[in-house]
């Protein structure tokens, strides 16, 4: 088949987000013999772009940080240019198939696709327009109003859509898609790149928090839609029983600011250490210096389908976790087993998942070593996007 692969992001270097996702499964099409074009954001040129993800074409589109402060106003600069770039390669190269992370992205397959004959793929990870209450402005509910009609007019008319979970499924089906059209891959990750870098870390532990007993850790975007200050409030319950404990944010995000500051007013200075954005071969080493990694989301309706990253590099780095207790997370999540659920927005009973994490080391060693486990069986990226790839020949059947 000769297929096109459109995501909104930086694609190479990975940046996080949906780009380990699709690299994966661009990777497995060339690996199958299929022809891949791909248009996304690069940080390098074309050269080196072709020669990272060893497909046929790119189409390099505009990008938008996924840490600038301005982002929301930019996407909708870009996005439209975004669009009508994928949708002149689409009708110049037609291809059989074209397959789009997230609902934006799919729009220019249903643009194009009485001219072209293509078939629409729409991997679908995140209810994009739902994010925008979060940033309460008076000019984004506007804009969240005409891109959910658009992102249900894509969740309706793809020809197939494979999303992160059962709960995930259930809700576009809700908004119109329909059953039969849905299928589920997980995300996952590499569990050849993610896991634990023993020297790597105790260096890293040196470095940053040399005499620390334990460490607590978060790393990704810290966006303020995932409410990550609630660690702020648990890291003061955990430190009145643990004073020796670290807790270490690695990434970037609009949040921090107000994190620094929350911080400073609770005079928990010593007890944080935030690295600011880390590049993505380096996270194993950050993650294998942790005790316990956190999975933080509210309980709103975005988070609630979503089954983040996060929690299977900590597992594929044989670190256990303490996770929001939401509907897709407990799908993949065994309490007890691989990690510890929280309710959500209640510091005080993360900061006793935490203390329950370290007081009982036994437990975290054998949730840690159950998580990497799962993820070599059941969670690697290799074998998901195989899944994924498979769903998509089916279709040309």
């Amino acid at each position: 088949m000769r297929v096109l692969v459109s995501i909104f992001e930086q694609l190479v270097p990975i940046s996080g987000g949906g780009t380990p996702r699709i690299s994966s499964i661009i990777d497995v099409l060339i690996k199958r013999g299929h022809e891949v074009s791909v248009a996304a954001s690069f940080a390098t040129d074309t050269i080196e772009a072709l020669q990272t993800l060893r497909c046929n074409k790119i189409l390099p589109l505009n990008n938008v940080s996924r840490l600038d402060k301005n982002k929301m106003k930019k996407y909708l600069l870009f996005h439209p240019l975004n669009i009508f770039k994928v949708v002149q390669e689409a009708m110049k190269s037609k291809p059989d198939l074209i397959i789009a992370h997230n609902a934006i992205a799919g729009l220019p397959s249903l643009l194009t696709r009485k001219t072209t004959k293509s078939l629409a793929v729409l991997d679908m990870t995140d209810l994009i327009f739902q994010y925008l209450t979060s940033y309460e402005r008076a000019w984004t509910t506007q804009i969240e109003r005409i891109g959910e009609k658009i992102e249900n007019k894509v969740i309706r008319e793809s020809d197939k859509i494979i999303t992160i979970s059962q709960i995930m499924k259930q809700t576009l089906v809700h908004k119109g898609a329909k059953p039969d059209k849905v299928e589920i891959v997980y995300d996952g990750v590499r569990s050849n790149l993610f896991k634990p870098r023993i020297k790597e870390a105790e260096a890293l532990r040196e470095k940053y928090a040399d005499g620390v007993e334990n460490i607590i850790m978060h790393h990704g975007v810290i966006d303020p839609q995932d409410h990550p200050e609630i660690i702020v409030g648990a890291a003061e319950g955990v430190i009145k029983q643990h004073p020796n404990t670290m807790f270490w944010l690695i990434g970037n995000g609009a949040a921090i600011p107000d994190i620094k500051e929350k911080i400073r007013r609770k005079n928990l200075e010593k007890h944080f250490f935030l690295s600011g954005w880390v590049p993505y071969e380096d996270m194993p080493s950050f993650i294998s210096a942790c005790d316990a990694g956190l999975v933080i989301l509210p309980d709103i309706s975005s988070a609630r389908v979503r089954v983040t990253l996060k929690g299977f590099e900590y597992w594929a780095c044989e670190k256990p976790i303490v996770s929001s207790d939401l509907p897709a997370l407990r799908e993949i999540i065994d309490p007890g087993q691989t990690g510890l659920f929280y309710k959500p927005d209640d510091p005080k009973d993360l900061a006793e998942r935490i203390c329950m994490l370290l007081e009982d080391k036994p437990l975290s060693k054998r949730m840690g070593q159950a998580g990497r486990r799962l993820v070599e069986n059941k969670y690697d990226w290799e074998k998901l996007a195989t899944q994924f790839v498979m769903f998509c020949e089916c279709m040309s059947d």
